[in-house]
């Protein structure tokens, strides 16, 4: 005899259900699986103006953006607990470049990094430049899709122009995770700076950009954490005010506090796995998932809430588990003090 609720056999209905469910499941394996055969297997190709810079142990300039535009953020950026000493800091700008919020993150809490990305004028005037070295250092960018939040009013990106020793700019270089192998985040570019102070020439430097595995096709919103560090940084280093005003404007991400909460004890879980055990599937996949069901702040309240509760659904498995591991690290006073350090600052203590 078979159950129904009058209408509709209860069998039926489960069968389809888990049919459904396994189909759903297969399909996000399968595109899951076609994204990982996309990731990089080899280490990112240093500039040859950064290798002879170290082996002749020589000066290196850095075009900062992001958290880097702040002094006392770059000079306590080393890993090894050493200060980064700055020779030099000051205000420039870099024609046919933007700064991008377009290298994946962790959304919607950190959905994404800044990074210095090329525009197409950056291309066309390498193209009609009359300089074969403008042409072979635009061709080591390739041109990708990257579509701003909200552009700047000129197609230009201002920053700091940074002097550090080689040893100083390789601290930096490993606070970003650069020498990380072939997963690492960031890759070097050479661009031409030009000093706010026009006695200053212009000068080659080093700057990150976002590597193709992990840069987005459009820029997602950078966290209010993120963006009030950057908003500081501009204020503190002197860039100019329309563009600090830029900075002001732009769209912020500012998760609810119950919401924070559950994505850091997510985030304790899945780092662990990837850093401590190397087992990186768990963390892949759901960021994979999260950026597919990402929804803009500047989208309708609506499509926001939805997007939230999905994102839940997908955090609440790994948040528990973080929950737990987290509080027996606590209790027993073994939590690392750079983890304490980082989930005290996520939640903005």
């Amino acid at each position: 005899m078979t159950i129904t609720d009058g209408s509709y056999p209860l069998g039926s209905l489960a069968k389809t259900t888990a049919a459904a469910a396994a189909a759903a499941t297969l399909s996000t394996l399968l595109l899951y699986r076609s994204y990982t055969k996309s990731l990089p297997t080899d280490d990112p190709q240093r500039p040859q103006l950064i290798l002879d810079a170290i082996a002749n142990d020589a000066p290196i300039y850095y075009f900062g953006v992001g958290s880097n535009l702040s002094r006392k953020k770059l000079e306590n950026r080393s890993i090894c607990g050493k200060k980064i000493h700055i020779v030099s800091m000051e205000p420039c700008v870099i024609p046919g470049f933007r700064l991008a919020f377009n290298m994946r993150a962790f959304p919607p809490l950190e959905p994404a990094m800044g990074s210095l990305e090329p525009l197409d004028s950056y291309y066309d005037g390498a193209a009609a430049a009359d300089d074969d070295r403008a042409e072979q250092e635009a061709a080591l960018l390739k041109r990708t899709e990257s579509r701003a939040l909200k552009s700047y009013e000129k197609e230009e990106c201002h920053g700091a122009l940074i002097k550090l020793s080689s040893e100083d700019y390789e601290r930096v270089y490993k606070s970003e995770g650069g020498g990380s192998g072939a997963m690492q985040g960031y890759e070097e570019i050479i661009v031409t700076c030009v000093p706010y102070d026009k006695s200053h020439p212009p000068v080659k430097a080093v700057a990150f950009r976002a590597r193709e595995h992990v840069r987005l096709t459009r820029d997602p919103c950078p966290s209010k954490r993120y963006m009030t560090i950057i908003r500081e940084g501009a204020a503190e280093l002197g860039l100019k005010s329309c563009y600090q005003q830029w900075l002001e404007d732009h769209p912020v991400q500012d998760p609810s506090p119950a919401f924070r909460k559950l994505a850091i004890n997510s985030m304790v879980f899945t780092i662990t796995l990837s850093m401590g055990l190397k087992i990186r599937i768990v963390s892949h996949l759901q960021n994979w998932l999260l950026f597919k069901m990402y929804v803009l702040p500047t989208e309708p309240k609506w499509k926001q809430i939805l997007g939230e509760v999905a994102a839940a659904i997908v955090l609440l498995p790994t948040a528990c588990a973080g929950f737990v591991f987290k509080g027996l690290l606590e209790a027993s006073g073994a939590m690392p003090p750079q983890l304490k350090r980082w989930v005290k600052m996520l939640e903005g203590e």
